[in-house]
């Protein structure tokens, strides 16, 4: 398993530091998905926190902070998004948000990221079903589109159904393809992940190959389309005087 330097980008963030206070930032992408090639890059996404008095004045704080570039001989790709756009997006059913906030890969052990790994798991509901139905068949847009099918697109179709499925089902956030590609059937697609990881971030794949996976896909939209309809999640989310609650106490907190 190829594993992120969570010290190098711990020093990619420090000098390219929003204003305000990181609340958590994550590794995700292909690290925590479970199929790192040797040249992927490092997905960093997080939530952060606007000055106070940023919010008094006339200019909106920047919603949105983002930094691609290459550092000490890694490519670094840091999201974060302000606390008030991440919680609307997390109420609305958004699986980028809650995958950011329950990665097992976090870069900084603050004070509020348990309170918001337990606002987030408790803010599941079926609204995330159609995130991962509507990621999926993007995955497969992009993938049938390309002049030569990559190994990295064929593997999101996969890892994003595989997510859904099993959020819908048992209302718990895996993200890790290894693990749940055999549980529910899908136990060659392990072999994808061995492509990827001893080829470069962008390969194509055989013909064969690429055509017995895609093969696949009418299953897994049968099941994902399953598990939605038959969900025992609650519809929307139960949490929104809490998450709104806490944003406001951590505001008050900021402003001293």
């Amino acid at each position: 398993m190829l594993n992120p330097d969570l010290e190098l980008a711990r020093r990619f963030i420090a000098i390219n530091h929003p204003a305000g206070e990181i609340l958590l930032c994550a590794v995700t992408g292909a690290h925590h998905y479970g199929f790192p090639s040797a040249d992927s890059d490092i997905d960093l996404k997080g939530i952060h926190l606007a000055p106070t008095v940023e919010l008094l004045g006339l200019d909106t704080p920047t919603q949105t902070y983002d930094r691609l570039e290459i550092f000490e001989q890694e490519e670094c790709d840091l999201t974060l998004h302000e606390a008030d756009k991440a919680l609307r997006l997390l109420l609305g059913g958004n699986g980028n948000m809650l995958e950011r906030n329950l990665s097992p890969l976090q870069l900084y052990q603050t004070d509020a990221l348990p309170e918001l790994q337990q606002m987030a798991t408790a803010a599941i509901c079926q609204r995330f079903g159609r995130h991962y139905r509507g990621f999926f068949n993007g995955m497969r847009r992009e993938h049938q589109s390309a002049g030569q099918p990559g190994v990295k697109s064929l593997l999101y179709s996969y890892r994003v159904a595989l997510t859904g499925i099993h959020l819908m089902r048992s209302g718990e956030l895996e993200a890790n393809i290894n693990q749940l590609a055999p549980e529910y059937g899908f136990a060659s697609v392990l072999e994808l992940v061995s492509y990827k990881r001893e080829h470069a971030e962008k390969s194509a794949l055989p013909a064969e190959l690429d055509q017995a996976h895609r093969a696949g896909w009418p299953r897994l939209t049968e099941m994902l389309d399953r598990a939605i309809e038959d969900s025992p999640l609650a519809a929307e989310a139960g949490n929104r005087s809490e998450l709104s609650a806490w944003l406001v106490a951590r505001r008050v907190q900021a402003l001293g």
